[in-house]
């Protein structure tokens, strides 16, 4: 079913408070820690995806853009809390990965958040590399409410912005680097936003947990695919060689709830290649941050909206 105008009471948001990738939620998590979580609500989109999935320990896949890297710390599904529990995700040195209900550690490479990268986004990688995509460091789409939105769970408001009755945002940049030459750019990824489905594609990873009688991906990145519920918004980077598109948000289960997002992956980009950010929703509504998810070292959402940024932890040649 599409998004409801009207209010719907929700407890989850990414994972619920237990499905957590390593994010700084507002609920028990550690710093940088664990993905938000969801309240719950009686509206809620059924749906199919399903995808492949990504190979680990740097394995990249098909376009050869991601990684599954970083330690992988546990977290507990389910929960209870604000819409569920949230357990801090642990950090290791490669950017462990939390889980916790409404938490989500993103799939392509690192999975999980990492403290290595910092709060505020890059980590150390000598400055050779960093500087080659520093114009990536620091991207970043918004997607704010109109006027003053119901926090209640499950609530829904306006975009700001419409585009022929619905939500596109995108922003582009362009990396650096030798020509001939293509990098492994490890990004963490971070953000608030509505789970969407995405059909096909492939996975690095499918591990799921049940948060109120629904099944939900710990880790919400895909790689490829197409989409399946246009009504719940997708956030998506785009790199145009090796040519390959990533969702940042497959929870392969819709609703009102709403996630924090904070992992990492490693994406494969040729020196001088374009790299898109982009929001995309079918209708005018978006779920709210009705659980006031906030971070350390970034800005929040933008009066209660959606948003995802990106900065570069590290950038080597492949």
């Amino acid at each position: 079913m599409e998004k409801s105008s009207q209010l719907v009471l929700v407890l989850a948001l990414a994972l619920p408070a237990s499905a957590a990738v390593a994010c700084g939620s507002t609920s028990s998590s550690e710093p940088g820690g664990e993905i938000g979580h969801g309240g719950r609500s009686g509206a809620q989109g059924g749906s199919n995806a399903q995808g492949g999935a990504i190979n680990q320990a740097g394995a990249s896949a098909p376009g050869g853009s991601t990684s599954l890297a970083g330690a992988g710390g546990s977290g507990s599904s389910g929960g209870s809390a604000t819409g569920g529990a949230s357990t801090g995700g642990t950090n290791s040195a490669a950017g462990a990965t939390g889980s916790s209900a409404g938490n989500h550690s993103g799939g392509g490479a690192t999975a999980g958040a990492s403290n290595a990268a910092g709060q505020g986004g890059t980590a150390q990688a000598g400055s050779n590399g960093l500087d080659i995509a520093k114009d990536l460091d620091g991207l970043r789409v918004d997607d704010p409410c109109t006027g003053t939105p119901d926090t209640s769970n499950g609530a829904v408001c306006n975009h700001v912005t419409l585009t022929a009755g619905g939500f596109k945002s995108a922003k582009e940049v362009t990396i650096a680097g030798t020509p001939g030459t293509t990098y492994d750019v490890t990004l963490r990824i971070r953000g608030i936003v509505e789970p969407t489905q995405i059909d096909g594609g492939m996975r690095p990873d499918t591990t799921t947990f049940q948060y109120q009688n629904m099944t939900w991906r710990k880790v919400p990145f895909t790689i490829g695919g197409t989409v399946n519920r246009g009504d719940y918004s997708q956030w998506r980077l785009t790199v145009a060689s090796p040519k390959q598109e990533y969702f940042l948000n497959d929870y392969q289960t819709v609703g009102h709830y709403i996630f924090k997002l904070d992992y990492q992956v490693t994406l494969q980009m040729a020196a001088n290649s374009k790299v898109t950010l982009d929001g995309y929703d079918s209708n005018e509504r978006q779920i709210v941050n009705y659980e006031k998810y906030t971070f350390d070292g970034i800005p929040g959402s933008m009066n209660y909206g959606q948003f995802i940024q990106c900065n570069v932890v590290s950038v080597k040649p492949h």
